[in-house]
């Protein structure tokens, strides 16, 4: 896992940038909590977090908030 950028990104604690991550994979709340063995509601309750922590409102607003920490492609090849 890439370290958090400076920014807004490094104010989330790790288990909402988890979170995070797996909603931008595509997931649903339900599927998250299933993969990281939490209630949904524990992470609903996160991800209301990332979203007034990153400023957002959309789940297509946080695809682009994580983009910096998004592998490049000659790392991704390694």
């Amino acid at each position: 896992m890439a370290a958090v950028a400076p920014g807004p990104l490094s104010a989330l604690t790790p288990q909402q940038l988890r979170v995070a991550r797996h909603v931008a994979e595509g997931l649903t709340n339900r599927e998250v909590a299933a993969v990281l063995a939490l209630s949904h509601r524990t992470v609903d309750h996160h991800l209301r977090n990332v979203f007034a922590a990153l400023g957002i409102r959309s789940r297509v607003q946080l695809v682009h908030a994580l983009i910096p920490l998004s592998p490049r492609p000659a790392e991704a090849r390694r």
